[in-house]
């Protein structure tokens, strides 16, 4: 008798998946760090007020602590292939370079880092998010 394997096929973008996953935690580790910093210490953004757009820095560190925590238990749960984790990425990578427009003049380089992998976190999740599925 033949027994058949209960996992799914795996194709080649599982490894970009879960790949996607790590990047959405340390992402999401970077905004935690950030928000923390920004709440804890009232040097963290070396700019004028003008350039930090909208909210306070205190408010922003609110902003990122949240988004930062999202970002981690999003890419957890895309290691286990959950449908709900793909869409929270998603949406969570876009707020996140949204987010980061309002630092693009105080931290020029690390807010379009962020934006840049953000959007690379959308297009592997949205493109090849099934590859990881359960």
């Amino acid at each position: 008798m033949v027994e058949h394997s209960a996992r799914p096929r795996r194709d080649g973008w599982f490894g970009a998946v879960v790949a996607v996953g790590v990047l959405l935690i340390v992402l999401g580790v970077w905004n935690v760090v950030d928000g923390l910093a920004a709440l804890l210490t009232d040097r963290f953004v070396v700019a004028d007020p003008g350039e930090v757009l909208v909210l306070g820095t205190g408010a922003w560190g609110w902003v990122l602590l949240a988004v930062g925590a999202v970002e981690v238990a999003a890419g957890v749960a895309l290691f286990i292939g959950a449908r709900w984790a793909r869409m929270v990425a998603v949406a969570v990578a876009a707020l996140n370079g949204v987010v980061q427009l309002a630092f693009l003049a105080a931290y020029p380089v690390g807010a379009v880092l962020i934006m840049v992998l953000s959007a690379a976190v959308i297009w592997v999740v949205v493109r090849h998010g099934d590859s990881a599925r359960v």
